[in-house]
């Protein structure tokens, strides 16, 4: 029980100094800005798609961004083109049912959780290594509960930069769409901000276990950049070790049944704690 205050104490202190600091201000803004970026680049781009689909096949204009592309995705004919391009019919079946601008935001969420992470959670403990914070920290705890405080208190400053990304991007939707469309997607963009912490959660854990090898603040980021590109490029090569990298549990957050997704998030949050503790365990043999 004691430990469970020492790690909650841990990350208590990492939320503070990120506010003292503003690194949670430009945590949030980060996040925010990305997230209302891609959303309106992508309702423009759809308007612009539709435009030219209006004056190609004749229809009716509706003024208004994301009609033409919601009655084109709801086509049988179009449906099964996009079919033929889903590895996962499961995947497909569920991800139909959804609003196209929804699915974009998701698509943008999980494309730039492991970036965001590595740059903005990636030198947390390089850089409390590095300035002497940690042999302050490292007093009143264990080094195995310093660093899972450093994890947990990470994690939930994501989950919140990553909610206030997804009520910013819904809030360009209510602006851009016509408000009953608008309106449907607000639960549903939260789900998949919430599906993008789970996903986030495997990064966080390699980035960060890849920081307790170092106390340069510049490397953290080059070793977790470099994470990324191995594991993207590796299951291409080797399709055998996809199941201990995240886009192995991926497309399971991409599906609406519990027990797939429940899978999924497990499956990720455990990789991102082997991950976070084969850095911790270097670190425990090093000099803090």
């Amino acid at each position: 029980m004691r430990s469970l205050w020492r790690i909650a104490q841990t990350a208590l202190c990492e939320w503070e100094n990120a506010l003292r600091s503003r690194r949670a201000l430009v945590l949030l803004l980060l996040y925010l800005a990305a997230a209302v970026l891609c959303m309106n680049g992508t309702i423009s781009v759809l308007g612009k798609m539709e435009t030219e689909l209006v004056r190609v096949l004749r229809l009716p204009d509706s003024g208004q961004a994301g009609v033409v592309s919601e009655t084109l995705w709801k086509s049988k004919s179009f449906r099964n083109m996009i079919a033929a391009g889903v590895d996962d019919r499961l995947v497909f079946e569920d991800i139909s049912k959804r609003h196209p601008v929804e699915l974009l935001y998701a698509w943008f969420a999980f494309f730039c959780a492991p970036l965001l992470v590595v740059l903005v959670s990636g030198t947390r403990v390089a850089e409390d290594l590095r300035t002497g914070v940690a042999r302050y920290m490292l007093v009143r705890t264990s080094r195995l509960e310093w660093s899972l405080g450093k994890y947990a208190g990470q994690a939930l400053m994501i989950a919140c930069a990553l909610a206030v990304s997804a009520v910013g991007a819904w809030c360009v939707a209510l602006y851009r769409l016509p408000a009953a469309t608008a309106g449907r997607l607000f639960l549903p963009m939260l789900g998949w901000g919430a599906s993008a912490w789970f996903y986030s959660l495997a990064w966080l854990g390699l980035a960060l276990g890849l920081s307790h090898l170092t106390r340069s603040a510049m490397r953290a980021t080059a070793f977790g950049i470099l994470g990324i590109g191995v594991f993207e490029v590796l299951p291409h090569f080797f399709p055998e070790v996809e199941a201990i990298l995240p886009s192995g549990a991926r497309l399971g957050l991409w599906r609406t049944s519990f027990t797939p997704q429940a899978v999924a998030v497990f499956h990720l949050a455990t990789l991102g704690l082997v991950y976070f503790m084969a850095g911790a365990a270097v670190f425990a043999r090093r000099d803090a």
